[in-house]
């Protein structure tokens, strides 16, 4: 019984109140436990003074300490019990200790030190985040009146001769007191706040990163809907799309574990190629249905047409995506869907370009495009198997594909075939 009780006190003036859980109190719940400890070590402050002033029988001291510790006692309680209750109670601390310490330098001077109380009391100002005009007023009288009280008292009452006198033990025992409860105070004030506003901090970094990640993973859902969409057009299925963007995803682990251009490879861009995947023929839905579903071969004009599906997309993306922050996604994005028909050799489309001309991205879509292209099957035409492609890439290196490309892809060889068989039309 003895130990709940115990802990029952230790929670009740050292705890955060049950309320402080309530959002819309959050901006002023951070500080309510340090406020607490406050008034708490305020009550235990005026004890000592009473004692010390029951000893002397200093009556009217006597009654004023019993009202200072019957006014903290009732904050502690309000605090814990009623939101919005700290600006009243803080407002009634400050009344409280300009009040006190103008009786005690009347009766007993400056020897005691009540003027040091000032110094917490400035930083009790912290308190009142809450904006508006009346507020800021408040915040900045409350710093005015306490400096200007502290350095008024410790000047003018400087040769004040008081109206009573303590002996020498008990002035050094309420001197000790104040100056070591008052700074302690302050040092538990400003720990306790600067914890609690790191907690907070913490908080909404955790809360901003999720909800980052959740549009993210909605901005790619988007995406991935709108390729599957554009897909189907052609005659594939929106397995396409998921198996490509797989391929290209292992392909970019592979370049990476083996330290290939790591000058490129950093995580963001591996993050925007493994987005702009599902991109790279958004382009097609600029072609005529006549076009992109017509089972027999294609003649040189209509080849054409087919042939701006890049510089289509490239060209939508620009426009639909104008709006987006992150260029460095917009710029890879734009490249898959624009050159990830180009070819090692020079020899692709919709410009011929060569070699280290061809972006890192569309060298790599081009070859996860290939491969998902001759394996999978169509409404125009027949599947090959896996075997057949791996050994056509492997023929194309360093003529279709870039080399260095196709080498890592046939290295996850069993990656693949497991992608494939995995997410098989």
């Amino acid at each position: 019984m003895s130990n709940k009780s115990n802990n029952f006190l230790v929670k009740f003036f050292t705890g955060s109140p049950s309320y402080n859980n309530d959002k819309d109190y959050a901006a002023y719940a951070f500080y309510s436990a340090p406020l607490n400890m406050f008034f708490l070590a305020c009550v235990v402050l005026h004890s000592i003074y009473l004692v010390v002033f029951s000893v002397h029988r200093f009556d009217i001291m006597i009654i004023l300490e019993s009202l200072c510790m019957i006014l903290y006692m009732i904050f502690v309680i309000l605090l814990r019990n009623f939101k919005g209750s700290w600006l009243p109670c803080t407002l009634l601390t400050a009344s409280e200790l300009f009040v006190h310490t103008l009786c005690c330098v009347y009766y007993f001077g400056l020897s005691p030190g009540f003027q040091y109380l000032f110094i917490p009391l400035m930083f009790m100002s912290i308190f009142i985040r809450k904006q508006g005009k009346v507020f800021v007023f408040l915040r900045r009288l409350v710093i005015v009146v306490a400096s200007a009280s502290f350095i008024f008292i410790s000047i003018y009452f400087n040769e004040y001769k008081p109206t009573l006198s303590l002996p020498e033990e008990f002035n050094l025992i309420i001197l000790t007191s104040n100056c070591i409860v008052s700074f302690l105070v302050t040092a538990v004030f400003t720990s306790r706040v600067i914890h609690s506003l790191d907690a907070k901090r913490s908080q909404l970094d955790t809360s901003v990163n999720e909800k980052v990640n959740e549009i993210e993973k909605m901005q790619n859902q988007i995406i991935i809907s709108f390729a599957n969409i554009i897909e189907a057009r052609d005659g594939s299925t929106g397995k396409h799309v998921k198996r490509t963007s797989e391929y290209v995803e292992a392909l970019l682990k592979e370049l990476r574990r083996s330290g290939e251009f790591p000058d490129i490879l950093d995580d963001r861009y591996v993050h925007d190629v493994m987005m702009s995947a599902p991109l790279h023929d958004i382009g097609k839905i600029t072609i005529p249905d006549a076009i992109l579903t017509k089972a027999g071969r294609l003649t040189q004009s209509e080849f054409e047409t087919i042939k701006r599906h890049t510089i289509n997309g490239k060209e939508l993306i620009e426009q639909s995506m104008s709006d987006i922050e992150n260029e460095q996604f917009l710029k890879v994005a734009k490249s898959v869907a624009l050159y990830h028909h180009e070819c090692w050799d020079g020899s692709g489309y919709p410009y011929g370009i060569s070699g280290d001309e061809i972006p890192l991205a569309a060298r790599i879509m081009t070859i996860a495009d290939y491969f998902d292209a001759l394996v999978a099957k169509r409404s125009y035409k027949a599947a090959l198997p896996t075997s057949l492609v791996f050994d056509n890439i492997r023929e194309q290196r360093g003529k279709k594909f870039d080399p260095v490309v196709a080498d890592a892809f046939l290295r996850i060889r069993d990656t693949i075939d497991e992608i494939a068989k995995a997410n098989a039309d």
